[in-house]
């Protein structure tokens, strides 16, 4: 594998990575690891990880991630620079004592890598991942020529898209439910398929946790917690509660609105549209939308981001200044939708932006965030709420990963903190898309405020019909991981004999969730983003009821979010279901 295919894979990540892994074996080649050395290589795997995380997360946008996975593991994990690297850091004692843990679990990362690597499980675990992407992918191609059949589908579009603009533009009900229902049929004829694969990937997990005397795959897992089982079925338990009688009343409010008898939630687009009221939504300047963001990290965290001159037209870079030093380095990737291919162009990103003329550390945290833009009527690059809500949130794993306290070695960017907190700050940071301020921020008419809280209304009613499937998905993955035998159809029989959600959610709808990234490499760990929900409502309440907080508030509500050491304090449920959910009307 060359430093040019891969840069090929995936533009500019393939560029990053092959700095990483040039980094790699310029360390491999000392004759001996200073402390430097040592936080060095565990930020370079921190960088790799974090791009990789960031690619298989928006490969919905960038295409399959697939081949920069693979890529991964032939250009990063290389056998020699493995053992160079092994050798060093055995050798080598740290006089500091976090360089020493650093170093001490950098062993243990290369170590367990080529354990994994080694073992035929491993390569069982991913054949069988595979197959189970392919029969989702059936029911894809299967929805898709459903919807060209009844002459719905568009060239390029995706048919979930495609279903979901049909479903809110069907004015009669007998109508939408035959779509709906012919909808679910095709679901349901390839889920069989996918639950045989994953039923494998389970059994496969538990010879595996038998093997390393663990009492259970959940009992492994939460060796990366800060939490024990008792605490976390407990969180896991109280959340699916509360989740079915908030869903159950929202789908109440659907079926009276629009009609609905089958499948309400399914019906959601229908109901958002009644919402919106006829009204067009408005989109916002992108140039504002990054002010916004750099007025937020610096009046919170006393953190300026200096723009640098791109070398790219579609891409946006600034680095993180504290203290007149730089902590990090975050590029934008300025994506238009429909996406057009902007390389080749003239032209900087936003103007001329400078370049900085201080001094920068030798490796320094690397993170990237899409934003999705469009060209409104007068060519202006706007953004819509969506797409602002969606850069807020990833600007958040940004400043995770500037601000850790203490980097640590990782293949899957998951496990920076405790495995329940790793989407804390990114939760936290995409409420200020809900924050008064943004309009003020924007200078919005008074026609375009009125639009962006019908955008703000709307985004929190998706986030209660999408609620009790996450938490579903997240009991699923947690019960069937602690138990020793019987598959996810038992699992989730049992759940729904426990909590009564009924048909407000279905198998066959949340079993494809099971193969997202954090299901693949810690199972039964998925209740990280019912955590992150109740943290980030719970943490955002002191700026949303006082308009402002000082630094010292932002110390204490976000110091989990920042120090792997911190200890995990179980969110409370109450702020975030009052911030989503109150009887259909906004909370703001």
């Amino acid at each position: 594998m060359t430093a040019g295919a891969l840069a090929g894979d995936i533009e500019p990540a393939g560029a990053a990575l092959v700095r990483t892994a040039t980094g790699f074996k310029q360390l491999a080649s000392r004759s001996r690891l200073e402390d430097a050395d040592v936080h060095a290589l565990a930020l370079l795997s921190a960088n790799a990880a974090h791009l990789l995380t960031y690619a298989e997360g928006n490969q919905r946008h960038f295409g399959p991630a697939h081949a920069l996975q693979s890529n991964w593991k032939r250009l990063l994990a290389d056998p020699e620079v493995d053992a160079a690297l092994l050798v060093l850091l055995e050798s080598s004692a740290c006089e500091e004592e976090t360089a020493e843990r650093t170093r001490c679990d950098l062993l243990d990362w290369l170590r367990n890598r080529v354990r994994t690597q080694e073992s035929p499980a491993t390569a069982e675990v991913a054949a069988r991942y595979r197959q189970a992407r392919g029969a989702l992918k059936n029911i894809d191609d299967a929805q898709a020529a459903l919807l060209e059949r009844l002459g719905l589908l568009a060239p390029g579009a995706a048919p979930a898209a495609v279903f979901y603009r049909a479903v809110s533009t069907m004015t009669k009900v007998s109508t939408r439910e035959k779509l709906v229902h012919a909808w679910e049929v095709q679901r349901a004829r390839h889920t069989d398929s996918v639950l045989e694969q994953l039923d494998a990937v389970v059994r496969l997990r538990r010879e595996q946790a038998r093997a390393d005397g663990a009492s259970s795959v959940v009992d492994r897992t939460l060796d990366r917690s800060g939490l024990d089982e008792a605490r976390a079925t407990a969180f896991i338990d109280a959340y699916v509660e509360r989740a079915v009688e908030s869903t159950s009343r929202l789908a109440t409010r659907i079926r009276a609105t629009t009609g609905a008898t089958d499948h309400p939630l399914a019906h959601f687009g229908a109901y958002a549209r009644t919402v919106a009221g006829g009204a067009t939504l408005p989109t916002f300047p992108l140039d504002g939308c990054l002010d916004y963001l750099a007025a937020i990290t610096r009046d919170v965290f006393d953190i300026a981001l200096a723009p640098l001159a791109a070398d790219r037209p579609d891409e946006h870079v600034v680095l993180g200044v504290a203290d007149g030093r730089v902590i990090g380095v975050a590029s934008f990737d300025l994506m238009e939708t429909p996406l057009r291919s902007t390389r080749g162009q003239a032209g900087a990103a936003r103007g001329d932006a400078p370049h900085w003329p201080g001094e920068t550390s030798a490796t320094l945290p690397e993170a990237r965030v899409l934003c999705r833009y469009q060209h409104d009527a007068r060519g202006n690059r706007v953004v819509s709420f969506e797409g602002l809500h969606s850069m807020l949130h990833e600007f958040g794993h940004v400043m995770n990963h500037w601000l850790l306290r203490r980097h640590t070695p990782s293949d899957t960017g998951l496990d920076y903190l405790p495995l329940e907190r790793i989407e804390d700050l990114s939760t936290w940071f995409e409420k200020w898309a809900y924050h008064p301020r943004l309009a003020e921020h924007l200078t919005l008419s008074a026609d375009s405020a009125a639009g962006l809280s019908i955008c703000a209304h709307i985004k929190r009613l998706e986030f209660l019909n999408a609620n009790l499937d996450r938490a579903v998905v997240a009991a699923l993955d947690f019960d069937v991981h602690r138990h020793h035998s019987g598959g996810l159809a038992d699992s989730f029989r049992q759940l729904n004999r426990r909590f009564r959600f009924g048909d407000l959610c279905r198998l066959e709808t949340v079993a494809g969730y099971l193969l997202a990234p954090l299901c693949r490499a810690y199972p039964g760990a998925n209740f990280a983003y019912l955590w992150g929900a109740a943290f980030g409502a719970q943490a955002f309440a002191p700026w949303l009821s006082t308009g402002a907080a000082t630094r010292a508030q932002a110390d204490r509500s976000l110091r989990s979010c920042l120090d792997p050491d911190a200890p995990s304090e179980t969110p409370k449920l109450d702020p975030l279901f009052l911030f989503y959910d109150a009887d259909g009307e906004p909370c703001l």
